[in-house]
């Protein structure tokens, strides 16, 4: 038997076991700056929003203050983890320590469930006893703090389609905008109607939002954690797309998972016609461009192996019976 490590654009992209690629050191140094930026301006509006929220007594602005907690706290673990991961090497890691980003993102996901109780439970308590709010604050910040969101969201937008975590940042700043939005909403309503409730009434829909997203990062989390075929990819696609390639006779051990954000791993055994080791180079060459192009897998590990005929693996298998069970001349007489 005999074996292909590599990708051939892995020179490009990421050569895993090596550590870092080139490719993901040029998209982490786009991300760290465009991060640095969002951290700065998220937590300057998150601190403008706790303030605010306990000046003009509005539970809404101080949920929609802990809302931007969350992802404020999911972007500095994210640039935390990269940073770690592009300059940390060594030879034990031979995935290097990309699954840091993973790791973040799974804390932040249970650290928001206890924020969400607590929504939730002063949310209960200001329906019990409603309590009056300043409006005008309450509405100027919420105005503010959806300008920023939104700025927040157009700067994270470019990278979230590769970065897991940027993904859910930027998931979370467009849930946040909407939770913005609410708060405005609520503020011009309160203003005309008196309606209090409203208030906590908005605090809760926030609180359903973080939840939801909150549990969804940590599933996501647990299944890359769990090496799960990654979200996205069917492997009976995969096994199919590979035999459909003329030389490849069978496909068996075949394992897909995720190492990070974008970034696939598989390994299969693959069974092709008893040829000598330089002719499976074409072969090869097929495999990682379907796998590649179609499936976004860039690091495939694929041991190739002679295809036996129905009546090779049955006399295969009548030979290995002999040594087994041994006929001694006493009972062949």
């Amino acid at each position: 038997m005999f074996e292909h490590k590599h990708h051939p654009r892995e020179k490009k992209e990421a050569h895993l076991h090596e550590g870092d690629g080139t490719h993901h050191h040029r998209h982490r140094a786009t991300e760290r700056k465009l991060l640095r930026v969002v951290i700065v301006l998220t937590f300057v509006m998150m601190a403008a929003e706790i303030i605010w929220g306990i000046l003009s007594n509005s539970l809404a602005l101080l949920s929609d203050a802990f809302h931007m907690l969350t992802h404020f706290s999911a972007l500095t673990v994210s640039l935390v983890s990269i940073e770690v991961a592009v300059r940390m090497n060594h030879r034990d890691k031979t995935f290097g320590y990309w699954r840091i980003e993973i790791l973040s993102a799974l804390f932040n996901g249970l650290t928001l469930l206890p924020i969400t109780g607590y929504i939730l439970y002063k949310a209960y308590q200001r329906f019990e006893n409603p309590e009056m709010v300043v409006v005008s604050q309450m509405f100027v910040v919420a105005v503010i703090g959806l300008a920023v969101n939104v700025l927040c969201a157009l700067i994270l937008a470019g990278v979230s389609r590769e970065d897991f975590n940027i993904r859910g940042a930027f998931l979370h700043m467009i849930a946040d905008t909407a939770s913005s939005v609410g708060v405005v909403i609520a503020a011009v309503i309160i203003h005309f109607t008196n309606w209090y409730f409203l208030d906590p009434l908005v605090s809760v829909l926030i609180a359903v939002v973080i939840l939801a997203w909150s549990l969804s990062l940590i599933r996501e989390s647990v299944n890359i954690l769990l090496e799960s075929v990654p979200k996205g990819i069917n492997i009976q696609e995969v096994r199919d797309a590979v035999l459909g390639i003329p030389e490849v006779k069978d496909i068996h051990d075949l394992h897909i998972w995720q190492i990070t954000s974008s970034m696939y791993a598989l390994t299969a055994h693959v069974a092709v016609e008893n040829i000598p080791i330089a002719e499976t180079r074409s072969i090869m060459v097929k495999i990682n461009r379907i796998l590649d192009e179609r499936f976004h897998i860039t690091h495939a590990n694929i041991q190739f192996e002679p295809h036996l005929s129905a009546y090779d693996r049955h006399g295969e298998g009548r030979a290995e019976e002999s040594p087994r069970h041994p006929v001694s001349k006493e009972e062949s007489l």
